[in-house]
């Protein structure tokens, strides 16, 4: 028997949540198949298992969360417990109890957490649960997903998906929400206009000696109306992540932006020239393009290269990295991942092309590895393709510097005494303010405009 643990997913992960299991108890499972799917405070990932044999047991269920190091399955040789465990004991609750002395049932019932071999009792209701879950495991549904259909109540069953492959994401869960919410309300409102034949006996000439008096009833009907309900939305375990990892950058590092404007129209006619002879492995966009060109400009400015760090005589330094690693800001259903595109300045446009067009779709099928999320020294992050025209990154801890990429607008510029027309793109560098001066950072962005603007020199 061998005990499958949560294991460390991440740099910054502590504890994980169980989103599927992707085998049963009594399913034969080979070593580097995938068991499970994780998800940690920074993306969904696959879980491989290190053990051939028989799924054995589920400790933790889906939607559960435990800390690093707990066991969370049983995997071993022959059928698995739940099949082979003698059933005529275990068919209610008190027959546990009742066969033998006091002691021994406390015992059986301190295995039921951790003792593989005892306690038949929650081996049945483990298998039942497990049956449970197999027919929900055919519906492809993203684990943000299931814990919300799981909070409204809602069977996945009833909802159709719209992403990748039809499955089903958080959207399309809180769509269902609101349309299952809306109905019951069109339906309270034939009732009112039941008391209309009441009109009919208006008798009464006392009527207007009370006339004056019913308006102010009339007013106070608005108190009636239905006051707005507020329900708090749990974050997930990636947003709790990033909330937390924000608030530790923005009070604790001082940050300094400065922006730039940078005319594109020669590296947009170089890209189309790259993409139309079909050199390149991949079409280069023009994130590609800007990857690329921070990376030669930080081989030049090493300083914006560099982390904040304390030495071990406790005074603040910082640590100069040798490799050019840069962090790619990609948006998921479930928030926010950076993949790593390792020694950027060493690899060619076509090359970080494709990886970060690879690294982007895997993170998206939450397939993406735990060690390609880490070791970045720089990121940078565009959100040009939303129209946004200008805005600031937040540095991600231990990194001092974040590159923010705007959309590439046609504007008039002045070229040589003419006005023409530009392709002019706004980049905003942040940088630590403790290890890194406004005029550094103005510098590296004049060197990152030159490579932009003369796009040749990136093929150098």
């Amino acid at each position: 028997m061998a005990e499958l643990t949560m294991p460390r997913l991440s740099d910054t992960m502590e504890e994980g949540t169980i989103g599927r299991w992707l085998k049963q108890p009594g399913d034969h499972v080979e070593k580097g198949e995938i068991l499970l799917e994780i998800e940690t405070d920074k993306a969904t990932m696959e879980l491989e298992s290190y053990e051939s044999g028989t799924l054995q047991k589920i400790l933790v269920q889906e939607g559960q969360t435990v800390p690093i190091g707990e066991p969370i399955a049983i995997i071993g040789e022959g059928e698995a417990e739940t099949a082979g465990a003698p059933t005529a004991e275990p068919t209610t609750g008190s027959a546990t109890p009742a066969e033998p002395p006091g002691p021994t049932a406390t015992a059986a019932g301190g295995a039921t957490a951790m003792g593989p071999d005892t306690q038949p009792l929650s081996k049945a209701q483990g298998a039942q649960q497990g049956n449970g879950h197999a027919v929900e495991d055919r519906i492809i549904a993203s684990p943000v997903a299931r814990r919300l259909a799981e909070k409204y109540g809602i069977d996945l069953r009833q909802i159709e998906g719209t992403g990748p492959g039809g499955r089903i994401i958080k959207e399309n869960v809180e769509a269902f929400y609101q349309q299952q919410q809306s109905t019951p309300a069109r339906a309270a409102v034939p009732p009112e206009p039941i008391p209309s034949p009441k009109r009919a006996e208006p008798a009464a000439p006392a009527a207007p000696v009370s006339a004056p008096v019913p308006r102010p009833a009339v007013s106070t009907t608005p108190t009636t109306a239905t006051q707005p309900t507020w329900e708090v939305i749990p974050m997930t375990r990636m947003r709790r992540a990033i909330a937390r990892r924000m608030t530790e950058a923005k009070p604790g590092i001082p940050h300094i932006y400065v922006t730039t404007e940078v005319n594109m129209a020669d590296a947009l006619r170089w890209r189309t020239q790259i993409n139309e002879s079909g050199v390149a492995p991949v079409k280069i966009s023009v994130n590609d393009v800007v990857i690329k060109a921070t990376a030669k400009a930080l081989r030049a400015f090493p300083m914006i290269n560099s982390s904040y760090a304390t030495g071990s005589d406790g005074q603040p330094g910082f640590v100069q990295h040798a490799q050019i690693n840069i962090s790619v800001a990609t948006a998921i259903e479930e928030g926010l991942v950076a993949p790593t595109i390792i020694d950027a300045d060493k690899k060619s446009l076509g090359i970080i092309a494709a990886e970060v067009k690879e690294l982007a779709k895997r993170a998206r099928e939450g397939k993406i590895k735990p060690n390609e999320l880490e070791g970045g020294t720089f990121t940078v992050s565009n959100l040009g393709m939303y129209d946004v025209v200008e805005f600031g990154m937040i540095i991600t801890p231990p990194q001092s510097a974040a590159l923010a990429v705007g959309a590439v607008r046609q504007l008039p510029v002045v070229r040589d005494g003419d006005i023409v027309i530009g392709e002019i793109m706004r980049v905003t560098v942040s940088v630590d303010h403790r290890i890194i001066d406004g005029a550094t950072a103005a510098q590296f962005l004049r060197a990152l405009k030159r490579l932009l603007e003369s796009p040749l020199s990136l093929l150098v």
